[in-house]
């Protein structure tokens, strides 16, 4: 994740439903109090079932780092709720579920050791990574050049971009130009929120109305920014707009708008763990420890569990993003 820029949180009345979170149970938006800036959600792999039938290679496990040997733990930061990446299953719970979270858990099964899931903000994951306070970041997080300033990446799926919009799409928008003179809702400190400025400065150059991004820390507030006709979209990977569409309000909240133009400007990319640089050990036996559940199914039988198949890589590689 890129350090973050200077940025204005323009938080509206929709400020007290900040807590909203994608509850897996309703299907629909529901109201939670706010998490907390770091909180440690589980400590263990034992609540994820496709962790359970995991089973723990030695040889793996001798390729961590001593420190985690010796705590049994790897500690992992994210950002919740990010669906399908990583949610809750419950309105106001803190039991957490989605890709990332699953994944973390049979990543460290397989290493013989368990992995914490510990949600703080977006901007802070990289800075716990590089203060020793986190060992991994897994967010749903693309691998780019500036992030890998900071990171190495170990890369375990490929994403594009589309346009979240309200169901009907009213403003009847078809690709990145219709966005000029519209407010976009974007999660602060995200490669959506650095490639909305460039378009907005590249309409101006043209002679255009650029666009007005309201900018939030979290992902829910935009979501409901969009929902309130406070904005008229976002622009968001597609495996996480796809679910969105999929499973808020039974799917009569939202749909998807793709385009050719959408790549153009966005690109897409490919997401990736990240792990400090100095962290080789730890590097070298995620990739391994991630290429043997691609091997033997449980990568695909996560994916196949949030709709994302199609985000599946057959190879764990290293640093392989290139946007």
């Amino acid at each position: 994740m890129k350090v973050a820029p200077t940025r204005t949180f323009l938080m509206t009345a929709v400020t007290t439903a900040a807590g909203l979170i994608l509850s897996l149970g309703a299907c629909g938006l529901s109201a939670s109090p706010p998490a907390p800036a770091a909180q440690t959600a589980d400590k263990g792999n034992g609540t994820s079932a496709t962790a359970a039938s995991v089973a723990a290679d030695t040889a793996l496990h001798d390729l961590l780092p001593q420190r985690i040997k010796s705590a049994g733990v790897i500690r992992t930061a994210t950002n919740i709720p990010y669906p399908p990446w990583e949610m809750y299953e419950t309105a106001g719970g803190q039991q957490p579920t989605g890709i990332d979270y699953d994944l973390s858990q049979a990543l460290a099964a397989k290493l013989g050791v368990r992995a914490s899931f510990d949600h703080m903000a977006f901007d802070g994951m990289i800075p716990a990574i590089l203060a020793g306070k986190a060992d991994i970041v897994m967010a749903g997080l693309f691998d780019t050049p500036k992030r890998r300033a900071s990171l190495n990446f170990v890369d375990y799926a490929k994403d594009g971009y589309s346009m979240l919009v309200a169901k009907g799409n009213p403003g009847n928008l078809k690709d990145v130009a219709d966005l000029s003179g519209k407010t976009v809702a974007v999660q602060s400190s995200t490669s959506e929120e650095a490639s909305l400025d460039k378009l907005s400065a590249r309409l101006k150059s043209e002679g255009k109305p650029g666009v007005t991004l309201l900018r939030f820390p979290g992902d829910s507030e935009a979501f409901l920014a969009i929902r309130s006709g406070k904005a008229v979209a976002r622009v968001q990977a597609t495996s996480a707009a796809a679910y969105a569409v999929k499973t808020f309000d039974n799917g009569n909240a939202f749909e998807l708008v793709q385009a050719p133009s959408l790549t153009a400007q966005f690109g897409g990319g490919i997401e990736g763990i990240g792990v400090a640089k100095s962290d080789a050990e730890l590097q070298t036996a995620l990739q391994k420890a991630l290429q043997a559940l691609m091997d033997d199914g449980t990568y695909r039988k996560i994916l196949a569990k949030y709709g994302a198949e199609s985000i599946a890589l057959t190879k764990a590689e290293i640093n392989q993003g290139t946007e």
